[in-house]
């Protein structure tokens, strides 16, 4: 399987990160058995066929834990983020993880540039869903990033 960048094994643990969250939120696993089962059933192994990048396991690991850790207070943001956006209550799951995971990064790790994550979640959403979704998530992580870091 082939290493990747460090830019591409990112990309690849923000998408894993977005599925494990998924996870957590539709089986109420932990942070560690979803990252148990990507690790076990997922990690290195090809896709349908296809060998993806490696997802950078201590940022994907950083994510996920994160998201769970703050979960409560990332919701919140979300929530607020979107009811001033859209007046939509509640996304479906696999967008809730990503607007939470998108977030988390947001208020995590600000020595990520905050385009840079706005662009990295936006291309997950489009691995998943329409420009619609793709152009709520540039949206609301914008919004989050200008009243968490000005």
């Amino acid at each position: 399987m082939s290493k990747g960048s460090q830019k591409a094994r990112n990309t690849s643990a923000r998408l894993v990160a977005a599925q494990c969250v998924y996870d957590m939120i539709i089986t109420g696993h932990s942070a560690q058995e979803a990252l148990e089962a990507y690790r076990e059933h997922r990690m290195d192994k090809p896709l349908e066929g296809v060998e993806y990048v490696p997802a950078d396991f201590t940022l994907l690991s950083k994510i996920v834990r994160g998201v769970a850790e703050r979960r409560t207070d990332l919701v919140d943001m979300v929530q607020g983020a979107l009811d001033k956006r859209t007046g939509q209550s509640e996304p479906e799951a696999l967008l809730r993880a990503i607007l939470l995971c998108g977030a988390y990064e947001m208020l995590a790790h600000l020595d990520t540039d905050a385009p840079l994550l706005i662009a990295e979640y936006k291309a997950v959403t489009e691995a998943f869903f329409d420009e619609a979704e793709a152009k709520l998530v540039h949206a609301v992580l914008d919004r989050l990033n200008k009243s968490l870091r000005g």
